[in-house]
């Protein structure tokens, strides 16, 4: 038996339907901004201090988000410099983390809107400063390093394997801060 709806009908539901997502997506992506500036503020002036796992913490909450760029929180830029002073120091969790945004992982949690945003926009990827920094992870023994480093390597042309063994071995300096491995 068809339905009663009808084209115009089925449409409406349709659209009712991404209505109330956009709304649980903007609800959603609303807590995060507030989990991520109560971390921040508790962790700034640790992080200042040369505390690793603070300055950890405090550029994972400045990673990434959809809002990036419209307010004065969020920044990749200083996410990163925040994630490279720590894992200057070996935390590991820090390398992991140069590494998934280096490759194009930088969606965490439940960022659906941000997402969907790279996936129409792409992103920043170097992937062999990404493998030097999976290379790192892994050898601080970071859970998951080494499986993602291995698909970063199979993702990667000759000339960037080249770069990136000679960085992860330390035949080159490896690059962290977001303007000199983006060019931006």
């Amino acid at each position: 038996m068809r339905s009663s709806l009808g084209t115009a009908g089925r449409l409406m539901a349709v659209m009712g339907v991404l209505a109330l997502a956009a709304c649980a997506v903007a609800a959603v992506e609303g807590v995060n901004i507030a989990r991520d500036q109560a971390i921040y503020s508790s962790h700034i002036d640790a992080a200042r201090a040369g505390n690793a796992e603070a300055q950890y913490r405090v550029g994972n909450a400045l990673c990434c988000s959809l809002n990036e760029g419209s307010g004065p929180f969020y920044s990749t830029p200083q996410a990163v410099s925040w994630l490279c002073r720590a894992a200057e120091q070996n935390h590991g969790p820090a390398a992991f983390r140069l590494g998934e945004i280096y490759s194009g992982t930088t969606v965490k949690g439940v960022r659906l809107a941000r997402e969907a945003t790279e996936t129409v926009l792409g992103h920043n990827t170097n992937r062999a400063v990404a493998y030097a920094w999976m290379s790192r992870a892994a050898a601080l023994n970071e859970p998951h390093a080494t499986v993602k480093r291995n698909e970063i390597w199979a993702k990667l042309s000759a000339t960037e394997r080249d770069s990136g063994q000679a960085m992860a071995t330390g035949q080159a300096p490896v690059l962290c801060e977001w303007r000199e491995v983006t060019r931006q």
